[in-house]
């Protein structure tokens, strides 16, 4: 039980971070659109990690509202 509790703060940790990194790249991204070649691919890349992490965090709190 102890390993599992360990387990849970480690993924909100770690969802956590992913999700501070995402809105840095799609911040960066919308304000050196017109510096980079490449804006929009990051904008997408950005959206798809903050969406995963969200996804992370809802899944990890739905876990600990049920037990």
């Amino acid at each position: 039980m102890d390993n599992s509790k360990g387990y849970r703060k480690f993924e909100l940790i770690f969802h956590s971070f992913i999700f501070i990194f995402a809105v840095g790249l799609i911040i960066a991204s919308i304000t050196g659109w017109g510096e980079m070649n490449r804006a929009l691919l990051y904008l997408i890349l950005g959206i798809i990690f903050a969406g995963e992490s969200i996804f992370g965090l809802y899944k990890n709190f739905g876990h600990r509202t049920a037990q």
